[in-house]
């Protein structure tokens, strides 16, 4: 924990936003957000790929499936930036409601939730 919102996973190296992102996004809106976060002076920030998210999930908690005295989390899904390559309108999903990877069949206009990821210092 840095202390001004963020922190880096020491297994991966990856640096978090700490606190989901405020509201829901669609998919193009969730690149954006991310794209132009600028949070504890780095603006290199960017929605995470699918395995990315994954590593954040706790898989002995359950609503939400995250360690919440690390991270600040709404129990509900969350965009990645991986594309489905078999159905290009969608993209893969989180849900740390459970824990669970999906494919976004609903497609890539539905609105979820965000967090953002940079590679670590």
């Amino acid at each position: 924990d840095h202390g001004d919102d963020t922190m880096t996973d020491p297994c991966t190296g990856l640096m978090w936003q700490k606190n989901t992102a405020p509201g829901t996004y669609n998919w193009q809106n969730a690149l954006l957000y991310c794209e132009d976060l600028s949070l504890a002076d780095y603006g290199d920030w960017r929605l995470p790929n699918v395995r990315e998210l994954q590593s954040i999930v706790d898989y002995g908690r359950f609503d939400p499936s995250i360690d919440t005295t690390v991270f600040g989390a709404v129990s509900g899904i969350y965009w990645s930036s991986t594309s489905d390559a078999r159905f290009p309108d969608s993209a893969w999903l989180v849900n740390f409601g459970n824990g669970y990877i999906n494919i976004g069949g609903d497609g890539k206009g539905f609105f979820y939730y965000v967090r953002a990821v940079r590679s670590g210092p």
